[in-house]
Formats: C-alpha cells, sequence, structure tokens
C-alpha cells in the first residue's frame, strides 16, 4: 500500500519538474544574459569562457545566446533521458545534479552583475567551475545514498503531464459552467 501511494503520486514529478526550470532560468538564461550584459558593459575580455567569448567576437551576441540556451537544454534533456532509462532509481541523485546547476547558474548571475557594475567579484570563475564539480560530486553522492535506502518509485512524467493537463482542463470547463 505505501509503494503503491508512493507510486501513484505526481509531486516527486512536479518538485522535479520545478528543479529542472529552475536550472534551465539560472544555468541557461540566467547566466547567459548577465554574461551578455557583462561582456557589453565592460568588454568581451570579462567573459572567462573563451569558447563563448571566441562565439561573441566572430559570429553575434544572438549566436552566443543561442549556443548557451542549446547547450543548457541539450545537458538538461542529456540528464532527463539518463534518469527515464536507468533501471536502478535516480530520483535524488539526478535532483543532486540539478540542485548543483541552479546553485551554480545562481552564483555566475550574481558574479555577472557584480562585474558588470564594475563592483568587487567574491570568486573568480575558475572557482565557480570548481565549486560546481564538487556540489555536482557531493549532491549527486547524496541523492545516491538516498536513492539506495529509500527506492522512491515514481510515476513516469508523462503520466503525471497528462493527469495534471486534465485536472487543468476539467478546472476551466466546471469555472464556465459555474458562468453560464
Amino acid at each position: 500500500m505505501k509503494n503503491e501511494i508512493k507510486y501513484n503520486s505526481c509531486w516527486y514529478n512536479r518538485l522535479q519538474s520545478a528543479i529542472y526550470f529552475l536550472a534551465f532560468l539560472t544555468y541557461g538564461i540566467g547566466d547567459s544574459l548577465t554574461s551578455l550584459w557583462m561582456s557589453e558593459q565592460y568588454g568581451i575580455i570579462r567573459e572567462a569562457n573563451p569558447i563563448l567569448r571566441y562565439i561573441i567576437l566572430n559570429f553575434s551576441p544572438s549566436t552566443y545566446l543561442e549556443f548557451k540556451i542549446s547547450l543548457t537544454l541539450v545537458i538538461l534533456l542529456a540528464i532527463f533521458f539518463i534518469q527515464i532509462n536507468s533501471k536502478e532509481p535516480v530520483y535524488w541523485t539526478v535532483n543532486g545534479c540539478l540542485i548543483s546547476f541552479v546553485i551554480t547558474g545562481t552564483l555566475a548571475t550574481v558574479l555577472n552583475i557584480r562585474a558588470g557594475r564594475n563592483e568587487a567579484v567574491f570568486l573568480s570563475p575558475e572557482q565557480v567551475i570548481f565549486l560546481f564539480l564538487i556540489l555536482v560530486f557531493l549532491l549527486t553522492s547524496i541523492g545516491e545514498e538516498i536513492d539506495k535506502r529509500t527506492q522512491p518509485i515514481i510515476k513516469p512524467f508523462i503520466d503525471c503531464l497528462s493527469n495534471d493537463i486534465r485536472t487543468i482542463l476539467a478546472l476551466i470547463i466546471n469555472l464556465f459552467k459555474k458562468k453560464s
């Protein structure tokens, strides 16, 4: 009965979807836009990533945004496909990895804003990358241990998505029925 309740709940999926979305917003959008803004304020030399610096110099800022956001989507989709194809539970392991992206993306965004305002930054880009690697290792290890101990059974994403869409549509239909 307990496993059945776990399996029928979509809250795990909703939580993880929110973390995926936050990872995309912070690591993909936030870091990209603030990095571009910082480069426009004080020159491209402030961009620490030599690949992104090359793209901005030789192509355009919009190409840079497309590249960074596409790369973020590819990384997040790779994590998602690894998760759905895993034979073992990896729910908390994946959450640890995603939270690493959220923390690092938020930190990079804040540091880009500080650099764009010509304020002192409290971490170098190398330190942020090192922190990211430590966070990925630490949080995925913790997540792996939680997965081993709890063996969470998660309902498939598509089932939860279709259930949520059905619920929202039913609410909308009921609202229109009450107005009539």
